[in-house]
């Protein structure tokens, strides 16, 4: 059981009030802030009064999250606060009216609200270096990036300030926080989950998911945000299940202790009765390089009035927002052709295979300042796309995927994996993870800089 449900069924029991709980967490988010700058927003009053109500309620009515802290990106609307995306140019607009379906499902079961979290300026970005309040910094070491675009809600949640914070994921940006920060998080099937309220990126890559500290808490979140009748959870094994581990010159280019993690995490499947194969993926390369032209026209279309604004916006987002203007129509198209290529052959694939296991980060978290990290002779770059070598392409073809952690470097930093399944498999990966966790305790490590 994760985090998150141990403060849920301590309300539940009595044995903790949703006051303490909320009132903990308030204060580790502003105890942190200095260190992490994980947060934009802090809703100290409104979360208390919220906590205070949930308190007076009968201890008979349990919502799944009842009086629970949890964290929210800030690209979400919350009813009575600015959605800024951690833009200058959003930064002081109106007031949301309502909230997102994906926050109004979390209050829905029970959860409050303390804030909202830090994120890479307008999401298009794989570090969090970029936001119009700061760098948000990673709870392993403060000095390294947690990830983008959902960093603040990977630090938060690392850190264990709230056991779940949402977040969002275009090209990697659930995926690659929890990886750098030692959390478990959810890409949801693209179009499962709604996307009102949420600010866009590039809506036919965006998707709505949970951060948690683990695949149970995950689980629980997931369930939460799908709404509907409650889903019979059982968490056998993955015995029998066909594990295809992603091979091909793409994931040679790879750190090593990070490959060795994935080798253990293989040889944990094999342990548990799976059939374990190596599995040529010779399209995610060009799967990767269109992900680009698609997210950049998208991204434009979306934010094209702020072309009249580039001052409102970091150097670096000009540069993407003025790419994406300028992109020839013709790239788009052949980019779109190659993605319906690569969404064939993944189908492909996954008619042999019930998971694909591969690596969610070529490296473990690098220093905000790192330019390159050189990883098998090549130089990736860490503020264009390094980070997202392995989460890009898979973020165009029809899957789920769950990321969590499976090791850590010589250095003492969290390395991560991605059990990747097809269009709504969420439960198998879920399960998966369940029974990976119960036998592993990386998910358990708590960093440095903590609640």
């Amino acid at each position: 059981m994760g985090f998150l449900a141990d403060q849920r069924d301590a309300i539940a029991t009595g044995h903790r009030t949703s006051v303490e709980l909320v009132t903990e967490a308030i204060a580790a988010a502003e105890k942190l802030q200095p260190q992490l700058n994980a947060f934009t927003e802090i809703y100290a009053d409104e979360a208390l009064a919220a906590a205070k109500n949930t308190d007076e309620y009968p201890r008979e009515h349990r919502p799944p999250l009842r009086g629970v802290p949890v964290a929210v990106k800030d690209l979400y609307d919350v009813s009575g606060h600015v959605t800024s995306a951690c833009s200058a140019a959003y930064r002081n607009g109106p007031a949301a009216i309502d909230d997102a379906p994906a926050v109004w499902a979390l209050r829905n079961a029970g959860a409050i609200v303390i804030g909202k979290t830090n994120m890479h300026e307008l999401a298009f970005g794989a570090t969090n270096t970029v936001s119009c309040y700061g760098p948000a910094n990673n709870p392993w070491d403060p000095e390294r990036i947690p990830g983008g675009s959902s960093g603040g809600s990977g630090a938060a949640v690392g850190a264990r300030i709230v056991g779940l914070a949402l977040g969002t994921d275009t090209g990697g940006s659930i995926r690659m926080p929890a990886a750098f920060c030692g959390a478990t998080g959810l890409k949801t099937t693209w179009g499962l989950l709604p996307l009102a309220g949420v600010t866009p990126m590039a809506p036919s890559l965006d998707s709505v998911g949970p951060i948690a500290t683990d695949a149970s808490d995950a689980q629980v979140a997931f369930d939460v945000l799908k709404g509907g009748p409650p889903v019979a959870w059982t968490f056998n094994p993955p015995d029998g299940f066909r594990i295809g581990i992603a091979r091909g010159p793409w994931f040679d280019v790879i750190d090593p202790e990070v490959a060795g993690a994935i080798e253990e995490t293989s040889r944990w499947f094999a342990s548990r009765g799976a059939h374990v194969a190596d599995v040529p993926m010779p399209w995610v390369e060009a799967a990767h390089d269109a992900w680009l032209p698609v997210a950049l026209a998208e991204f434009a279309r979306e934010h094209r009035g702020l072309a009249g604004r580039l001052d409102d916006l970091d150097r670096s987002t000009q540069i993407i927002l003025m790419a994406g203007v300028g992109l020839p129509a013709e790239d788009e198209r052949r980019a779109r052709e190659t993605i319906v290529e690569s969404r064939v052959a993944f189908l492909s694939t996954m008619r042999d295979h019930d998971i694909l296991l591969m690596p969610a980060t070529p490296f473990a978290a690098p220093r905000h300042d790192d330019e390159t990290i050189t990883v098998a002779g090549v130089d990736l770059p860490v503020h264009i796309g390094g980070p997202s070598r392995f989460t890009r392409p898979i973020s165009v073809v029809p899957s789920a995927v769950l990321a969590l952690p499976v090791g850590f470097s010589s250095g003492g930093l969290p390395i991560g994996a991605q059990l990747v399944g097809a269009r709504n498999s969420e439960h198998t990966l879920l399960a998966t993870g369940i029974s990976y966790q119960r036998d592993t305790d990386w998910h358990t490590r708590v960093p440095p800089v903590h609640a």
